[in-house]
């Protein structure tokens, strides 16, 4: 097992490659998961949904030893006020990235009877639940849509996650 500084989890590739270029990262592996790294960080890619995140992030955890781990990745918002490609921490208040409140859900919610939660997601509750409460823990969510079964372009996903790197980046040490 090897001590890194940061473990960053995301679902799809999509919102991989601006973060990949971003820290230098290189390919280590392709399967069981897309796994990049460079001296300090270490990037994996699960696929959608909770099993996928909880699977991927228990075979990271068996390679490295990291400080931080950090989930980054695109979430519904209940509040169409709220532009596409806005970034919220849903696990700290005293970011310098505003506060949202998510929920995980098994798939795609487009009925918000019951969604008390600003964002919504597939993975951020099996990225806390897998990642030791000793191991410092961030979801960082970029809206991308309004629950409304709309789904983004791979390009507007990078776009948004490279847009939103110079704000979670810094978490990054």
């Amino acid at each position: 097992m090897r001590t890194i500084s940061i473990l960053i989890h995301t679902a799809l590739v999509a919102e991989a490659k601006p973060i990949i270029g971003y820290f230098g990262l290189t390919c280590k592996a392709k399967q069981p998961y897309n796994l990049y790294e460079n001296e300090n960080v270490a990037l994996i890619v699960s696929g959608m949904g909770s099993e996928n995140t909880q699977a991927a992030l228990t075979y990271a955890l068996s390679l490295y030893e990291p400080e931080v781990a950090i989930n980054v990745g695109i979430a519904g918002c209940t509040d169409t006020s709220i532009a596409k490609g806005t970034l919220f921490c849903t696990t700290h208040h005293d970011s310098d990235v505003p506060f949202a409140t998510c929920s995980s859900h098994p798939k795609a919610v487009e009925n918000l009877l019951h969604v008390k939660t600003i964002l919504v997601d597939m993975e951020a509750k099996a990225f806390l639940d897998a990642i030791p409460n000793t191991i410092e823990r961030y979801v960082f969510k970029v809206v991308s849509d309004y629950c409304d079964g709309s789904i983004p372009s791979k390009s507007d996903v990078g776009n948004w996650i490279n847009k939103s790197l110079k704000l979670w980046g810094k978490y990054v040490r």
